[in-house]
């Protein structure tokens, strides 16, 4: 009877023992699994870390290769690419490796590679799982992908900065010939319309006292006198005088002023201490804006009234322009044919700006124009 019992348990821990080493497996491949996935999420995390370098993200993610394989203490790896050569530290090539290639547009560029420092005496089985050699190369796949989005991002970062550049020189060079055009037309004609002026009068006096020929005279003088006129508004619409020599809030109140004497239209401006600080091509470019945004509003708004008010707003300035005309349409904000407003852009892209319009039928428009100063110190 004793016997058959032992027999019994004897058969039955013959059962369990297959079914514990398989438990035993399948908890050491979970726990591998889980070792994966985390340095998975870890890499995605990596990889979508804001303001993070190629360089930073490459070294960060060989960094946390090797928790990932089934013997950590012993493992060490390293990347190969264009942008560098990136390592664990104490990094050793040794016959104990798996390698991955990296792919970048459809070439090689380089290769990923797990490296043991030796071989563990913990286990008779392979070094490397197959699921870990997978994990490499998908890993060495994806690191593919980013190096493309990072380069490509790398290039319209200096082909933006480069555009900005270009457009700054090309603004430079256009408010450089305003101011020769505006010099001409100041000194040589100007001058040489005050020469006739004089002249003229000159000649009145030794004219007959004939009627006719007095009325001429005096016509002909009021006509000069209008084109002397003009030509000083052209000249300083060309280039402000007032600007370089007071700076922003003078031109701009002597600019509003001059609106409201013009168009009948009630102008209100409020500027900021800060913005005498700006340098010279950034004062001009907002001087320009204003300009332009004062002329809409006289050609289509059909306002009354016009508010400008330019202040602090963090490391910047912000100005907010507001009238209380008929609202421009949505058309005319996103249209492409609006040549007034592709200017405005065109000058506050060139310096690190942006625009934003809001038009309400019947209720007005407000315009919203940030500048960062650090931007205004690079466009100097």
């Amino acid at each position: 009877m004793r016997k058959s019992k032992t027999g019994s348990l004897k058969q039955q821990y013959s059962r369990a023992e297959p079914v514990k080493n398989r438990v035993i497996r399948l908890a050491r491949e979970l726990k591998e699994r889980t070792k994966e996935l985390r340095c998975m999420y870890a890499i995605s995390e990596v990889c979508e870390r804001r303001g993070i370098s190629l360089e930073e993200m490459l070294q960060g993610i060989v960094e946390l290769l090797p928790a990932s394989f089934q013997y950590p203490e012993l493992a060490c790896a390293r990347l190969v690419s264009h942008a560098g050569v990136f390592r664990t530290a104490g990094f050793l090539q040794t016959r104990y490796r798996q390698r991955a290639p990296l792919i970048v547009n459809g070439r090689r560029a380089g290769a990923l590679e797990v490296c043991y420092l030796r071989k563990s005496q913990h286990g008779a089985g392979a070094l490397f799982l197959n699921a870990e050699r997978k994990m490499l190369y998908t890993i060495a796949e994806r690191l593919g992908k980013v190096i493309e989005l990072k380069n490509a991002e790398r290039e319209l970062k200096t082909a933006h900065k480069k555009l900005q550049s270009l457009l700054r020189s090309v603004e430079n060079s256009r408010e450089e010939e305003r101011r020769r055009i505006a010099h001409e037309l100041h000194d040589e004609l100007g001058h040489a319309l005050m020469a006739i002026k004089i002249d003229l009068r000159g000649l009145r006096g030794s004219l007959p006292d004939d009627e006719v020929i007095s009325d001429k005279t005096r016509k002909m003088d009021s006509v000069i006198d209008t084109t002397i006129r003009n030509l000083r508004r052209i000249a300083w619409e060309l280039r402000p005088i007032l600007l370089d020599e007071f700076g922003l809030q003078a031109a701009i109140s002597a600019l509003a002023k001059d609106f409201e004497g013009r168009y009948g239209i009630r102008c209100a401006v409020r500027i900021c201490a800060r913005a005498g600080q700006l340098e010279k091509p950034v004062a001009l470019t907002l001087y320009r804006v204003v300009q332009e945004l004062l002329t809409n509003v006289a050609r289509h708004a059909m306002a009354t009234k016009v508010s400008l008010a330019l202040n602090s707003a963090g490391a910047g300035l912000a100005l907010i322009f507001r009238d209380n005309g008929k609202g421009i349409p949505e058309s005319a904000v996103s249209g492409k044919k609006t040549l007034g407003l592709l200017g405005i852009r065109e000058r506050l892209y060139g310096c690190g700006g942006t625009l934003s319009i809001q038009g309400r039928r019947n209720r007005g428009t407000c315009v919203s124009i940030s500048i960062p100063l650090r931007a205004a110190k690079e466009a100097k």
